[in-house]
């Protein structure tokens, strides 16, 4: 349990970081930062992962049932499309308020659905009365995040250097964005047979969840990579991946690739620790990691600066109600 626990506290570290390389990207517009993360991170590392630690990876996709694989690109659909919402929402209301609507609404729904599930049992449960507490907190936690997110918005909205951007439709994108990013975890947790057949081949099984990351990713590039395609043509701004001087932009590109597939990487390695309830312990801890870490770098990076003191008080009460959250979740036990 300790060492789970330790690997998705890293994962919520590396993860909430993988957007900070985009504010360093002044010469590139969204889309051409985006297509090669999705690149990266969706198609190139995922396969790079499951080909060094799956035995025979190939006969685990011949011999799975196919209809497996294909909810595992469905589930991966949905969560890409979340994932596409997720970057605009931040280009609109901030990595703080952004990360903590898009995560809390994934925390809830990407916990109580595997849980009723696969568990139905463990409701009645001591085990089920702490994960559902848990669970309370961590929507509390990120509300006071969001309303901290709102207030600091409202405020910076009035500074005269505070480039303009549609608040409400941040919003909307987040609250989207979380409602289909559970998507994720609903892959993880109901691909059974194909971690078994990883495990049948030899697989250690700190690894198996490697298997799974190819066709749930690959399923989440999909709407990532038409709609940036659809941007560079409808922007014309292809021609900035061969304008003189951009191979900083290229790398901080591959850089957010690297972080976002490290911290799922991570947050695989621990839910295999955490035994059958992995996945539904390890999804709502890894969503408040996220958010307070998410928050930490927004104060980092200057997010809060001018911003007066009750949406920081809010915010930090918002970090304190999910560090009791996370908590919670590592008392649960099958």
């Amino acid at each position: 349990m300790p060492a789970g626990g330790l690997l998705i506290a890293a994962a919520g570290m590396v993860n909430a970081g993988f957007t900070l390389p985009l504010k360093r990207m002044r010469s590139w517009p969204w889309e051409n930062a985006w297509l090669i993360w999705a690149l990266t991170a969706l198609v190139l590392f995922p396969l790079l992962a499951a080909e060094l630690t799956i035995p025979n990876l190939s006969s685990v996709y011949m011999e799975v049932d196919k209809l497996t694989i294909l909810r595992m690109c469905l589930y991966g659909v949905g969560w890409g499309i979340a994932q596409g919402m997720l970057g605009l929402a931040i280009e609109s209301i901030g990595v703080a308020l952004g990360f903590s609507i898009v995560l809390g609404v994934s925390a809830a729904m990407g916990t109580l659905i595997p849980f009723i599930r696969l568990h139905r049992a463990m409701l009645s449960t001591q085990t089920g009365g702490i994960l559902l507490s848990g669970l309370a907190l961590v929507v509390l936690g990120v509300g006071f995040c969001a309303a901290a997110g709102q207030g600091r918005e409202l405020e910076l909205a009035n500074c005269p250097n505070r480039k303009t951007t549609s608040f409400k439709m941040g919003l909307a994108f987040a609250v989207l964005g979380g409602l289909l990013a559970c998507s994720m975890n609903l892959g993880i947790s109901f691909a059974g047979p194909l971690l078994n057949l990883a495990a049948q081949h030899g697989a250690n099984p700190i690894w198996c969840a490697n298997v799974i990351w190819p066709p749930l990713l690959a399923g989440g590039a999909i709407p990532n990579i038409l709609y940036c395609l659809h941007l560079l043509r409808k922007h014309r701004s292809a021609a900035h991946y061969c304008a003189n001087g951009v191979w900083f932009s290229w790398l901080l590109s591959v850089l957010m690739g690297v972080l976002w597939f490290g911290g799922h990487l991570f947050y695989g390695m621990g839910t295999s620790l955490l035994g059958i309830l992995g996945p539904v312990i390890g999804w709502p801890a890894y969503m408040s990691l996220l958010v307070i870490s998410a928050s930490g770098y927004g104060f980092l990076t200057g997010e809060w600066r001018h911003v007066s003191a009750r949406p920081i008080r809010l915010q930090l009460a918002g970090i304190a109600i999910l560090c009791v959250a996370v908590f919670l979740f590592s008392q649960t036990h099958a």
